[in-house]
């Protein structure tokens, strides 16, 4: 049995802009993919860079439940999208890539492998932030203009 409140939800609740995630996300996030193959090409001459793919996670957690708690559930959008799977497979794809690339071209150029883990870090970094950022743009773009079509057949 339901009990009548004489107070009915909305049709029709007016919606706010989204707004998107901001830039040092990105660039933490690109950071994060990059720290591996940063402290592969670092790991012997300082070792405290080993741990620094562990130092990045630590931060993106700590960030993850203190300063983005109020959008936590726009980051898990963004991410669970199919186009964020496709970015998580392309850089995959580029990282394997970029290895067996720099592998063949190394072995004729010496200065090119001993900076070759550096080189697919700094590619992986720059490919990361701006798909990642070009994924939330996209999901924004289509969900604010939703929003407005909605406001303007409220109207």
């Amino acid at each position: 049995m339901m009990v009548a409140t004489g107070q009915w939800p909305a049709q029709n609740p007016v919606q706010q802009q989204v707004s998107g995630l901001p830039a040092w996300y990105f660039v933490l996030a690109g950071l994060l993919v990059a720290s591996f193959d940063v402290s592969e090409q670092f790991r012997s001459d300082y070792p405290l860079v080993a741990a620094l793919p562990v130092v990045l996670i630590a931060v993106h957690i700590t960030l993850w439940f203190a300063l983005l708690a109020r959008r936590r559930q726009y980051v898990r959008s963004v991410w669970r999208s199919p186009r964020a799977r496709l970015l998580v497979v392309l850089l995959s794809g580029v990282r394997l890539l970029l290895q067996l690339f720099l592998t063949r071209v190394a072995n004729a150029a010496a200065p090119l492998h001993t900076y070759a883990h550096l080189i697919m870090g700094l590619a992986l970094l720059v490919l990361t932030m701006t798909g990642a950022w070009f994924d939330q743009w996209l999901i924004l773009r289509t969900v604010n203009k939703r929003t407005e079509q909605t406001k303007e057949w409220q109207r």
